[in-house]
């Protein structure tokens, strides 16, 4: 609740507060942009700059054409630029186009010039598992969701793409491979390893009752099933909050909404 949330954040030390925000970096990055063109603009004025740069942050329009640390730096910016990419390039979902994903990391350098392909490619694998190859068609939604959660929580998925390998090395079956195979580990052992995971490190990561769920519909779980599951989660995505339900992402209702929502 309201009251509940007042409470705890007036509980918070001052250092603690600014911290959980992340206050300190955007007004280190805010002032390094005013700096930047206020010599260009003698009648800028600071506050108001200041202003309008926070309005952009809080209503998420502040990551177009920013550096990669910048926009990878908390998960509001990361969101940011999901529903970013989402509202720019979603008539390619309307036209029916299938891009491969050197295509979509094409497009979001157009947005963020130095983001990284490795991502793109780790949300690929989500919707093409081992036949993530860079001439493999995917569809605009498929990509998009897988994405999203991906780029959300990407250090946690690491993490746990690194758990079920061992996992599977101990059941002797990546055979020293790199790369998750396909045979599935025991759930509940994924699931309790994927627990401490989020007790012991401060990863940002999807809600753990969703977890539960998507790795409690079997006996045996592949890495590519469990991140399949954690996208196209409803409440995962709803948890994000600046997508729509996947089935409607490309209607023009959902865009008309989220441009509303933004001023």
């Amino acid at each position: 609740t309201g009251m509940t949330e007042a409470k705890d954040r007036f509980s918070q030390s001052p250092e603690s507060y600014l911290g959980s925000h992340h206050i300190v970096p955007y007004l280190n990055h805010a002032l390094a942009s005013l700096y930047s063109v206020k010599d260009s603009d003698p009648k800028l004025h600071p506050f108001r700059y200041l202003s309008d740069y926070f309005a952009r942050v809080s209503s998420g329009n502040h990551v177009v054409h920013q550096e990669y640390s910048y926009v990878s730096f908390n998960p509001h910016n990361r969101a940011s630029f999901v529903k970013l990419f989402w509202r720019v390039f979603r008539s390619i979902g309307n036209h029916g186009d299938l891009l491969t994903a050197k295509e979509y990391h094409a497009l979001m350098q157009l947005l963020c010039p130095d983001f990284p392909f490795t991502i793109v490619q780790s949300a690929a694998r989500i919707i093409l598992m081992d036949d993530a190859i860079s001439d493999c068609l995917m569809a605009f939604q498929d990509f998009l969701y897988a994405f999203q959660v991906q780029f959300c929580y990407n250090e946690f998925l690491n993490a746990c793409r690194e758990l079920y390998l061992s996992l599977s090395s101990e059941k002797g079956l990546t055979n020293g491979a790199t790369t998750p195979r396909l045979e599935g580990v025991e759930s509940s052992i994924f699931l309790d390893g994927i627990t401490d995971l989020i007790a012991n490190n401060s990863y940002h990561h999807p809600s753990i009752r969703v977890i539960h769920r998507v790795l409690g519909k079997s006996l045996k779980a592949s890495f590519y099933t469990y991140l399949l599951g954690v996208a196209n989660s409803d409440t995962i995505n709803a948890s994000i909050g600046v997508l729509p339900k996947k089935s409607q992402c490309l209607d023009a209702d959902a865009s008309a909404k989220s441009n509303k929502s933004d001023s």
